[in-house]
């Protein structure tokens, strides 16, 4: 490694040799210096906005995967149970459980800010599946409320289709979760299959 002292005498040397040169020799070497510096700026720039759009993917994929696992369970669980004798309270159940997802759904959605834009439209159609279950099943209790408690069962399609709704945000998170992520859960049985 050079020593300080023979840095600053060759740094001293090249300014002096670029003294000697013409001005128009100096200008067009001092453009191309700033023109290489620029260049580099921008390589570094896209560099770390690369690093960052996959450091967002692989939140978003890991993120993705929480939530579809516990998308299936609850999915599995409701279905298995039915809405039975007491709707409303399964109805309230469901919405526990949708506004237990919340925190993870905008987390998603503000990592993928900083990810690719497919990432990101997924992840946006998964929240809006979710807020569209979200409002059948308060719109099933406010029915209920409403009719304070004489609602029939026909009426609780409306539960089914949140559960559907449900479904389809589970549906929309798959190609969030990374490919290698989902083999990996698929091998070891961890995957979250409805």
């Amino acid at each position: 490694m050079p020593r300080p002292a023979f840095l600053v005498v060759a740094l001293g040397a090249l300014g002096a040799a670029l003294l000697l040169l013409d001005p128009n020799v100096l200008t067009a070497v001092a453009t191309a210096v700033l023109t290489i510096f620029a260049g580099l700026q921008i390589w570094s720039e896209r560099a770390k906005r690369r690093s960052e759009e996959r450091t967002a993917e692989a939140r978003l994929s890991i993120n993705a995967f929480a939530l579809r696992q516990a998308l299936a369970d609850w999915i599995k669980r409701s279905r298995e149970v039915g809405w039975g004798d007491a709707p409303a309270k399964r109805a309230q159940d469901a919405i526990t459980n949708a506004m237990g997802l919340r925190e993870r759904l905008e987390r998603g959605l503000i990592d993928a800010a900083s990810a690719s834009k497919a990432a990101a439209a997924r992840m946006r159609t998964a929240y809006a599946h979710w807020q569209r279950a979200m409002m059948q099943f308060e719109s099933y209790l406010g029915q209920e409320h409403r009719l304070r408690g004489a609602v029939s069962p026909a009426d609780s399609a409306v539960l089914t289709d949140g559960v559907e709704s449900l479904h389809a945000c589970y549906l929309a998170l798959e190609p969030v979760v990374e490919p290698e992520l989902a083999a990996e859960a698929k091998r070891l049985g961890a995957g979250p299959p409805i």
